[in-house]
């Protein structure tokens, strides 16, 4: 008998340890998709009128899509940024005029985008987050960022912040390194990669006040 349980625990330790990895480390959602996610890539949506972004909380994605969707989806056709993998699921992030939505996808129904290295004018803009902005300029064969972040917005109501808003600023030059470069200002360093037509930024948390972050995927300001 205990040798056959034994064979019954082996037999089913990856499929448990699968779940296990499922259901404790499947952080995916918005306000921490730049700086839990790595390998980020684009990927087109195919094969699917619809595939919902599922939760990352009380044992999703392992649980399935009918029990971790959330509201929002994506069909095929639509872009998406795309970070680690999860067993079947991979981290996709939709960006949209509003900010955008996260969530684990079956990555069957993800193409990757090929992506070139950008030139220095392809950085150069002004970039948006909310409230949160980055104007990135070249200066010979550097790339020269001012930006300024805010916590919880930019103009909090009352109830959201009495004294008004932490902020936070970089001011820096960098040589970009293909589609990633580091700015750093004194103890500052922010972090983005650039993936075609979208920013994904993240630092080290010493960039301003309390709660302060520049993480996030930006769009280049006025595109919808």
């Amino acid at each position: 008998m205990l040798l056959r349980s034994f064979f019954l625990i082996a037999l089913c330790g990856p499929s448990l340890a699968l779940a296990s990895e499922l259901a404790d480390d499947g952080s995916c959602r918005n306000g921490a998709f730049p700086s839990q996610q790595s390998d980020f890539a684009v990927a087109t949506v195919v094969g699917t009128p619809r595939l919902y972004l599922l939760r990352d909380l009380d044992g999703c994605p392992a649980k399935g899509e009918a029990a971790c969707r959330q509201r929002s989806y994506v069909v095929s056709g639509d872009t998406v940024v795309t970070g680690r993998d999860l067993g079947s699921y991979r981290c996709a992030f939709f960006p949209n005029k509003v900010g955008g939505s996260a969530g684990w996808v079956d990555r069957s129904k993800l193409q990757p985008v090929p992506q070139v290295t950008p030139t220095l004018q392809g950085w150069a803009g002004e970039w948006k987050d909310g409230d949160n902005g980055l104007q990135i300029r070249v200066r010979g064969s550097q790339l020269q960022v001012e930006g300024d972040a805010y916590w919880p917005s930019a103009n909090p109501s009352l109830e959201e912040r009495p004294g008004g808003p932490h902020i936070g600023a970089v001011n820096a030059s960098a040589t970009p390194r293909g589609s990633q470069v580091d700015f750093v200002e004194d103890t500052c360093s922010v972090h983005a990669q650039l993936l075609g037509d979208v920013l994904v930024v993240s630092d080290n948390s010493e960039c301003g006040g309390m709660n302060v972050r520049f993480d996030g995927v930006y769009r280049r300001a006025g595109k919808r």
